[in-house]
């Protein structure tokens, strides 16, 4: 079996709010390449209930690029 899955967490309820990603890419049944990166969200704001889900703060990302930095690395 050959996939990949793709995992975001955002910082607040709105979709673009991306704080995590991470992808992992499977080929023949067995883990091949994985990828997980901290986003700084736009706007930079973090509702309690998210960060109570994943645990990902506002600190944590202050300084990381945001997703469109990312997205070339990817």
């Amino acid at each position: 079996m050959n996939f990949v899955a793709i995992d975001f967490e955002t910082a607040n309820h709105s979709r673009e709010s991306i704080c995590s990603v991470g992808i992992a890419i499977v080929e023949n049944g067995k883990l091949k390449h994985s990828f997980e990166k901290l986003v700084r969200p736009t706007p930079n704001y973090y509702h309690w209930r998210m960060t109570d889900v994943h645990g990902i703060t506002r600190a944590m990302t202050n300084k990381q690029p945001n997703f469109g930095k990312i997205w070339t690395e990817i």
